[in-house]
């Protein structure tokens, strides 16, 4: 009888010690989570100060464009666009450099994305953690512009004068110029950016409770992305900026009709990343969070899909000695791609195992 009390007391006791362990494996805190989040990422690509200043490729000085319209950059600028908006309707000048414009202004961008995260509390008895995800932004709005040109050819005295001397010269007497093809024409042009990221980081935490905590990372990233720039400009504008003044006489080039194309700027780079946040556990596997992060890196690359139009407009815009040469001398673009920024994120994390 002895024995048989002892084996049922060992039963018992292994009993208790498994669901005592059970207990303490059900309170024991969570380690390997998936977040999902969303933020907001503002002037992404630092697109913001070409957009508001910088215009891209001189335009020559000899350029109907620069002469009668004050244009000295083949892509507008924000800057430009209000300057010349301005001075127009704050006189009663006839010099309408501007009909109308659009500011298009920096780019606003959103955050998605989701990483898996394993906390090393229990290996390493610190307070940290490693991290991996994917995240992806885009444009949701700004970079759009437009300039329509106002009637000023007509008034312009270099212009004039220079169409006067070309159409009075024996030698242009089947070249006629009408001044009236030089006044107004549309330019537009649309600013866009994307691009991915994977970060891999390394984080601590000061911890409330489980799941409760303020922590901070850092770490490197893969970016892959960049930024592009639609041209939509129509007939007139591109035969204001093409058309050159030669001494007595006008090179025109009426090849570069209307053109519409996109170029696109696109880099493969490793950065930096590095963020604060804070979280919120409720229960054992759910928890909030909000977090700022700031991530980036950037690379100058050459541009891809320069159409032969696109080509064309940029080497007859730029001087009046390829305009009435070298066809296309632009080849392509070069532009530093600048994929980084700060981003606030709201998130979504559950604790797996």
């Amino acid at each position: 009888m002895f024995p048989r009390l002892v084996a049922v007391l060992s039963t018992a006791a292994l009993s208790i010690g498994v669901a005592n362990a059970a207990d303490d494996d059900d309170k024991k805190p969570k380690r390997f989570s998936l977040s999902f989040s969303t933020g907001i990422r503002p002037d992404m690509a630092q697109l913001g100060s070409t957009i508001a200043q910088d215009g891209s490729i001189d335009v020559a000085d000899t350029s109907f464009g620069n002469l009668a319209y004050n244009t000295s950059k083949a892509l507008m600028s924000d800057r430009d666009n209000m300057t010349l908006a301005a001075n127009s309707k704050a006189t009663e000048s006839i010099f309408n450099v501007l009909e109308s414009y659009k500011a298009g202004g920096s780019l606003l961008g959103a955050e998605f994305g989701a990483d898996v995260r394993y906390e090393l509390d229990d290996v390493i008895n610190w307070p940290l953690f490693i991290k991996t995800g994917f995240y992806h932004t885009s444009r949701i709005s700004g970079g759009q512009q437009s300039r329509t040109l106002g009637d000023l050819a007509a008034n312009s005295e270099t212009v004039g004068t220079a169409v006067a001397l070309h159409n009075g010269n024996p030698d242009n007497e089947n070249n006629q110029i009408n001044i009236s093809d030089y006044v107004g024409g549309t330019m537009k042009t649309d600013w866009n950016a994307q691009w991915w990221e994977i970060p891999i980081s390394l984080g601590i935490k000061v911890h409330v409770k489980p799941h409760t905590f303020a922590y901070g990372y850092a770490g490197i990233s893969i970016f892959k992305g960049g930024f592009d720039v639609g041209i939509d400009l129509d007939e007139t504008y591109a035969r204001i900026m093409t058309t050159h003044v030669d001494g007595v006489n006008i090179i025109t080039d009426q090849q570069v009709d209307a053109v519409k194309d996109t170029i696109e700027f696109r880099a493969t780079a490793v950065g930096l990343n590095y963020g604060l946040g804070a979280q919120v556990g409720i229960g054992r596997t759910w928890s909030v969070f909000v977090e700022l992060n700031s991530s980036g890196a950037a690379k100058t690359v050459y541009a891809q899909n320069l159409s032969d139009n696109s080509r064309k407009l940029l080497t007859t815009v730029s001087s009046q000695s390829l305009a009435s040469g070298d066809e296309s001398w632009f080849q392509t673009l070069a532009y530093p791609v600048v994929m980084q920024g700060a981003s606030g994120r709201i998130g979504v994390r559950a604790y797996l195992f």
